[in-house]
């Protein structure tokens, strides 16, 4: 199932590979998301066009530090 999930900076997502890949930067162009930069757990950087951000399919890993860290706090 292709499910379509917004690009966060410093969420993890796996892939229908089991590959887990971070989304490093979300890259703006005339105001709208242009491009992604992914890394995978082994280093690898991609870039990705909004059109094959959306042909990948992902499920959502786990938040970034920053929503663990609040939730720990809690």
């Amino acid at each position: 199932m292709l499910l379509q999930h917004k690009p966060v900076p410093g969420y993890w997502y796996t892939n229908i590979a089991g590959q887990l890949i971070q989304v490093r930067a979300v890259l703006y162009g005339s105001g709208e998301r242009c491009r992604i930069m992914l890394e995978y757990i082994n280093g690898k950087r991609e870039c990705v066009n909004m059109a094959g951000w959306s042909a990948m399919d992902l499920v959502l890993h786990s938040p970034g530090r920053e929503h663990r860290n609040r939730a720990r706090d809690l």
